[in-house]
């Protein structure tokens, strides 16, 4: 069986996480895969349209298509799946609207023309459900075989980390004034961020490193506690929790916004804590902060969830079964 993998980018988080990293097990289990960015333009839709017959399966992640592109993709593929790990059917940036029309369609046209539907978390599962009898939920994946545990500590500092790109960093901005008055208390406490973007420190020494693919383990434990900051929209509530799995995954405990996926990870207290406002922001780092006992305890219960619950490992043969079954 050929599939063929429709992604919004080639380097993009998505790409990597729930296609790229399952290549290898698919066409271990006998399946042909090729991944090409989805095409902006009408030459290169029709180009693609025009090999479709080619393969069984056309795997779209993430990318949206006007009602009439999915047709027209739909007629040309013997099985459509469409696989998403955010809210695409709302708008990033204006969060107050829960809907945007626009969006909902081509939501609504992919989701009731596809076999099969994967969703990212809960969350996303209902908001397909309306419209596809055949809903799974796939959560973001990590390789515990790349994501290995922490073993060297710095005696110096406390490190407070978060990794991530400009469309998230908004989120830690949210919490900066926090952070802040941590380095007022705390004065062996830093900041590092791992991303494109960076927010510049007053009291609060900020350590800037640009994410890379060779260096992400390495800085992942050059944390000594991570963060998972989120606002309660519709937006957000979509979010799979990267952050969080990719922090406890190498023995670095998290604190996150009770918000979405964020609770069904982490269980306060007891693999991570939560932080429903400014005060429990404070309270929680610095629990950690003072107690590196409680980091170390958190860190491993964190990295059992993970191998437990969000392994690529655990979750390659549920995709490998989904892809490979006849289409309804």
């Amino acid at each position: 069986m050929n599939i063929l993998f429709l992604v919004a980018k080639l380097d993009g988080a998505s790409t990597r996480q729930r296609v790229l990293q399952y290549r290898s097990h698919l066409e271990a289990a006998g399946l042909t895969c090729e991944v090409v960015p989805a095409p902006t333009n009408i030459l290169a839709k029709q180009a693609l349209w025009r090999r479709l017959p080619s393969f069984h399966t056309l795997f779209i992640q993430r990318r949206l298509f006007q009602p009439w592109e999915v047709w027209i993709m739909r007629r040309r593929i013997r099985r459509l799946v469409f696989d998403f790990d955010d809210a695409v059917m709302f708008k990033d940036r204006d969060t107050r609207q829960t809907s945007n029309l626009t969006r909902r369609v081509k939501f609504r046209a992919l989701a009731r023309r596809a076999d099969l539907v994967i969703a990212g978390n809960r969350y996303l599962h209902t908001q397909a459900l309306p419209y596809s009898s055949r809903v799974e939920i796939l959560p973001t994946t990590v390789d515990m075989d790349r994501y290995q545990p922490k073993t060297a500590y710095d005696t110096e500092h406390v490190t407070i980390g978060w990794i991530g790109s400009h469309s998230t960093l908004k989120y830690l901005l949210d919490i900066q004034e926090v952070l802040e008055q941590l380095a007022q208390r705390f004065p062996h406490v830093q900041l590092k961020i791992v991303a494109d973007r960076f927010l510049i420190g007053r009291r609060l020494p900020v350590i800037d490193k640009h994410w890379d693919f060779a260096s992400e383990i390495a800085d992942l434990h050059s944390f000594d506690i991570g963060l998972m900051p989120l606002r309660d929209d519709p937006w957000s509530r979509g979010k799979c929790g990267f952050k969080l799995i990719q922090c406890m995954a190498v023995g670095v405990p998290a604190v996150c916004s009770p918000v979405g996926m964020n609770r069904e990870i982490v269980s306060d207290g007891v693999n991570g804590l939560w932080a429903g406002d400014t005060e429990g922001w404070f309270r929680a780092l610095a629990a950690l902060i003072e107690n590196p006992g409680r980091r170390s305890e958190l860190g491993a219960a964190g990295r059992k969830t993970v191998q437990d619950r969000y392994s690529l490992q655990e979750h390659a043969p549920r995709l490998i079964q989904w892809l490979t079954e006849h289409p309804r």
